[in-house]
């Protein structure tokens, strides 16, 4: 357990932080933001399988009767609920928490979309078009962009969910093992939450704030995303559940003044991400406190 431990984080972090570091420095998106290089978020993206890689570099290195179950079966039959769940849960999670976050700041509170009108100008299109890609992204949100953002999620879910929070969970409780693999997650992060990643750049404390603000948000999630794992026996529910979140993390920001903050109002914001936490507590708590390995299937 420890050698396959050891070499999937060696594997992801090595990949990632080795090539997210010298890029950040040579394209500059250190000090100017990730989105000031199309290269930078090209190699952000790919960098989601990553995990996917290490996990079969950490099996593939350990005997055969020491490999873990990645979990790659869908097991739909029988789980549709969960599905739906994974499906649908994030964007009444995100919505909730936008909703929360304009109550507690509603001066940020943008009714006229300026930002997103300075967009569609810039792009070309009648600015009559934007109720209609307004609709759309909802739409897409609640139907298909999940299942499309499965994919690149899985090569994070294979990693986190199938590898090593069932590999944490031989050794200590599921509740406790949940913690650690979020934190673990969170902090795999910490390199492009620099670049502006998910919070941008002009809040109080950047990048420390940010980082730690995702690693709480990756703590919250990951109790959800695991407890998932678990009732589905698969890495799919919690990809679905993984892509939903991202397919609806910036809707918010089209009504914010700021754009992504710390505090919201994507779900990953410390106000925003209130209805996640309190769903991740129930969560949390549903996962066995003393039992490890023997309940992942």
């Amino acid at each position: 357990m420890k050698k396959r431990l050891a070499i999937y984080l060696a594997v992801t972090f090595g990949l990632s932080w080795g090539i997210w570091i010298p890029a950040g420095i040579v394209l500059g998106t250190f000090e100017n933001g990730e989105a000031s290089s199309a290269t930078m978020l090209g190699l952000i993206a790919i960098s989601m399988f990553f995990p996917l890689i290490a996990a079969l570099v950490a099996n593939a290195a350990v005997p055969e009767k020491d490999r873990i179950d990645l979990a790659f079966k869908p097991r739909i039959r029988g789980n549709g609920r969960f599905y739906a769940m994974a499906w649908l849960l994030p964007a009444v999670l995100s919505i909730a928490g936008a909703a929360l976050f304009f109550l507690v700041f509603p001066q940020l509170f943008d009714t006229d979309m300026t930002a997103l009108r300075g967009t569609l100008r810039q792009a070309g299109i009648p600015e009559d078009q934007l109720g209609i890609m307004l609709a759309g992204s909802f739409v897409s949100a609640l139907t298909y962009a999940p299942l499309i953002n499965s994919i690149p999620a899985f090569g994070e879910e294979v990693g986190w969910r199938g590898m090593l929070f069932p590999t944490l969970c031989e050794t200590m409780p599921q509740r406790m093992a949940v913690l650690v693999s979020g934190i673990i997650w969170g902090l795999w992060h910490a390199p492009i939450i620099a670049m502006g990643h998910n919070y941008g750049t002009g809040y109080p404390g950047h990048p420390f704030a940010g980082i730690l603000t995702m690693i709480l948000a990756c703590t919250a999630l990951g109790c959800l995303l695991a407890w998932l794992r678990l009732k589905t026996a698969s890495v799919w529910s919690c990809a679905i559940a993984h892509g939903a979140i991202n397919a609806v993390a910036n809707l918010g920001s089209v009504f914010c003044t700021t754009g992504a903050t710390v505090f919201g109002p994507s779900p990953l914001g410390l106000v925003s991400a209130i209805p996640i936490l309190v769903l991740a507590l129930i969560c949390w708590r549903r996962l066995s406190a003393d039992s490890p390995m023997e309940q992942v299937v």
